[in-house]
């Protein structure tokens, strides 16, 4: 059914229970009963997702575009991971729709990694 909506200043996050507050760095999945979950950071995500044990099966996933702040399909974005992002809970790791805005980044450099999905998830 898509993402669904952030209120952001006010959500939770579902792993740290920091208030969601950097539109760059949202995150979100439903569960196939329909639970919502949202992070401030992808990093809680890929860690709530990692020790979800398969205990409901997960749905649509969801991150947003560092540069747009758009949702995007989480398992077909782009990440870029990086010391430099100063992510809010120190992941360092941000989502984008192309690699050519990945690239375009300035926070794209020697030092950064460029990941699929998959890859960031492990």
């Amino acid at each position: 059914a898509g993402p669904a909506e952030v209120h952001y200043g006010e959500d939770v996050c579902d792993r740290c229970k920091m208030i969601i507050s950097d539109q760059r760095f949202a995150a979100q999945y439903a569960t196939d009963s329909g639970q919502v979950k949202k992070f401030d950071d992808f990093g809680c995500m890929a860690a709530e997702l990692g020790n979800d044990g398969g205990k409901d099966a997960v749905g649509g996933i969801y991150v947003a575009d560092f540069a747009t702040g758009a949702w995007l399909d989480a398992r077909k974005a782009h990440y870029l991971k990086s010391h430099d992002i100063a992510s809010p809970m120190g992941y360092g790791i941000a989502a984008f729709g192309s690699v050519e805005a990945l690239k375009s980044d300035p926070q794209y450099g020697p030092e950064a990694e460029i990941s699929g999905f998959d890859d960031i998830m492990e």
